[in-house]
């Protein structure tokens, strides 16, 4: 087998694998009839594999970034007001 099949055989390889490990996105490349394909080099089917991730990503955040914030407890206002009151009277002691 020749280099260029061996690493044909590879790509196609981490294609399938990835392809069947993720929900990824797979991109087909048009080839004009009668012309030779151009190689595609590995780094560029791994950051199409990350596309997802990336997006699933910045959903996560998008929504955590918008949601509503809860209410404090009662609990979490005593103890705010208690360190408000401390730092008050230890800035204005002498």
């Amino acid at each position: 087998m020749n280099p260029a099949d061996a690493e044909r055989a590879r790509t196609r390889a981490l294609i399938s694998h990835l392809a069947h490990r993720d929900d990824v996105l797979i991109l087909p490349v048009p080839v004009p009839a009668g012309a030779e394909a151009p190689p595609i080099h590995p780094l560029t089917v791994l950051l199409l594999a990350q596309l997802r991730q990336v997006t699933a990503e910045r959903n996560a955040y998008r929504d955590w970034v918008t949601q509503d914030p809860a209410p404090p407890s009662d609990a979490q206002l005593r103890t705010h007001a208690a360190e408000a009151a401390g730092f008050i009277a230890r800035r204005d002691s002498p």
